[in-house]
């Protein structure tokens, strides 16, 4: 039989463990070089997951994705992305029980968000925030109405109105508080609320502050005189650009 040198056999077997290290680190590297986005940590106030369904409808994006925490429906302005793709997002605005008209369906929770990035892309775009609504979706923080031209009201409670609640709103932030108004814009079913625009004859149209956005479930209609009590929350973000300064958040609403 013939001997086999050691040495030989030795070196052997170094050079092959060799090749086999170099061959993991560049592949492990080799995502990284491309997108280094991939290998960041999560930021603060950030979701990131893997995207296990996705459709566009009504001018947004729905994706499901899976995180290291959960599984969640998360929707933005639409934007390119496929099921295996990595994305990043801002934790968003929860809305239970939304439905999209578009789509015919309803989803238990969906995070509304103003961007969702993909990671798994060669280079993501910077994408800017969103200034508008998508195609088809009315302006909820549009003020004016041709319909109504008598928005005079007598006061709910004495020495309170609409220009009350934006001259004391530092003060009356998460207080509830109830006023008298007529509808002059209401929007259905967008976000999980009816969106509803109340003034009452006072403040100024030229800052705004003739105008209350009020949030509710309840059902109303342009030109009906309403009392609403709901709570004033100040600079809330909905997300895909539903952002308000000042608004009374979940209403009752009781027609006169």
């Amino acid at each position: 039989m013939k001997s086999i040198n050691p040495t030989l056999v030795a070196a052997g077997l170094i050079a092959g463990l060799l090749v086999t290290q170099t061959g993991c680190v560049e592949s492990g590297q080799e995502p990284v070089t491309d997108n280094p986005a991939l290998a960041s940590p999560v930021p603060d106030g950030m979701v990131r997951g893997t995207v296990l369904e996705t459709m566009n409808s009504g001018g947004y994006t729905y994706v499901f994705i899976e995180t290291d925490q959960d599984k969640r429906w998360v929707a933005a302005r639409q934007t390119m992305v496929s099921v295996g793709d990595v994305v990043q997002t801002v934790q968003g605005m929860p809305m239970s029980a939304f439905t999209s008209q578009t789509l015919n369906r309803t989803f238990d929770v969906v995070y509304f968000v103003d961007a969702v990035h993909n990671l798994s892309a060669p280079a993501p775009a910077e994408e800017p925030p969103v200034s508008e609504l998508p195609t088809g979706h009315p302006d909820i923080d549009e003020t004016s109405s041709t319909d109504v031209t008598d928005n005079n009201v007598a006061e709910f409670e004495s020495g309170q109105n609409i220009a009350y609640v934006y001259a004391n709103k530092d003060s009356l932030a998460s207080q509830q508080i109830s006023l008298r108004g007529k509808v002059v814009k209401y929007n259905e079913g967008i976000l999980g609320w009816n969106f509803i625009h109340i003034q009452d004859g006072s403040g100024d149209a030229a800052d705004g502050s003739n105008d209350l956005t009020v949030t509710s479930t309840a059902t109303t209609a342009v030109g009906e005189t309403v009392v609403v009590t709901g709570t004033i929350i100040l600079d809330k973000d909905f997300g895909a650009g539903y952002r308000f300064p000042l608004l009374m958040e979940d209403a009752n609403i009781a027609v006169e």
